[in-house]
């Protein structure tokens, strides 16, 4: 099929419902996972779950149908070849999405900040992608399928280094809360395009073109999918805040720190020389006491203020001495 016959309808198609319907279910189960992460977090579901073979198969399914919209998205929105200023008006906003989430992260938590999540993924793709949108379908289906395949044959510990392992073909994955590398991830975009484009003229002659949703909850996944971004980046500060005031309300969250406490200190002790029993007690006793005290058990990791170090320091040496 030549390209005139490819792109001989699209540009009647106008905004297809069905499209943001299917990326507001996206958001569903992105809604979902990220709830059972927090949910974990705060010890309201075993720790264990988020890494659950179902939760990871979520995970995969909801960032594969994601990356695929891109790419179908692509070629809707660029039926007779790329529209450059349209297009980096989108990339210009998903990159600077990417980089406020990098920054976010990397200020609630160092040890894990997001480098390389989905934002910046289907950033590069569609940088990637963008000049195949004129290409004929089978260039960015090979290319998809390559990109696919690259790191069943071209990983090595030589991408391990900071500046490639975004790449996605290194041996080993930086300790991240979201990571998407670019390969094999953005083969799924090219693969999105490469299908949208084979069927994209009759596409806009079915009925799916044409359908709306009716009900409430078919308009509420539409709304959603049309502000995907918006979305994205407003549902996990949400729900964790939502959640860390439940915990809060309910005293799991000091529950939580005390286990915590008590989990790191009793084999810190023994390391250091003293008696299991002697330990356990001091311990139990630095947790009692500081709370009593109001005193945030998280000043031992390096939190709070010089006067509160100095205030649980006196707590610790006044339960250690009694504990001898």
């Amino acid at each position: 099929m030549r390209d005139k016959e490819l792109i001989s309808e699209p540009t009647k198609l106008g905004r297809i419902a069905a499209i943001d319907v299917a990326r507001g279910l996206s958001l569903v189960g992105m809604g979902v996972y990220h709830l059972i992460w927090d949910l974990a977090h705060f010890g309201l579901v075993p720790a264990s779950l988020p890494f659950a073979p179902a939760m990871r198969l979520l995970s995969h399914g909801v960032a594969s149908a994601f990356l695929a919209l891109v790419g179908v998205s692509l070629a809707l929105a660029h039926p007779h070849g790329l529209r450059r200023a349209a297009f980096a008006r989108r990339f210009a906003t998903i990159a600077g999405a990417a980089l406020l989430v990098t920054l976010a992260t990397f200020l609630l938590d160092r040890d894990e900040p997001i480098l390389f999540g989905i934002l910046h993924c289907i950033a590069i793709a569609s940088l990637i992608a963008a000049p195949f949108v004129g290409a004929p379908a089978w260039a960015a289906l090979a290319a998809g399928a390559l990109a696919l395949a690259a790191p069943l044959a071209l990983t090595s510990e030589s991408f391990n280094s900071p500046a490639l392992i975004w790449l996605g073909l290194g041996t080993v994955a930086p300790a991240s809360l979201d990571w998407r590398p670019l390969l094999p991830w953005a083969g799924v975009v090219l693969l999105g395009l490469a299908l949208a484009r084979l069927f994209l003229s009759r596409l806009a002659r079915s009925a799916v073109a044409l359908w709306r949703p009716a009900a409430i909850p078919g308009r509420a996944l539409a709304f959603a999918g049309r502000h995907s971004l918006a979305i994205y980046l407003a549902h996990q500060p949400i729900l964790f805040a939502a959640l860390f005031a439940l915990a809060n309300l309910t005293g799991l969250a000091a529950r939580q720190e005390r286990e915590s406490y008590l989990a790191a200190c009793r084999p810190a002790c023994v390391e250091a020389g003293g008696e299991l029993a002697a330990c356990a007690k001091a311990c139990a006793c630095v947790a009692d006491r500081a709370g009593a005290a109001g005193l945030s058990l998280g000043v031992a990791r390096g939190q709070g203020g010089e006067d509160e170090r100095k205030r649980l320091k006196s707590v610790v040496d006044a339960c250690g001495a009694e504990a001898r």
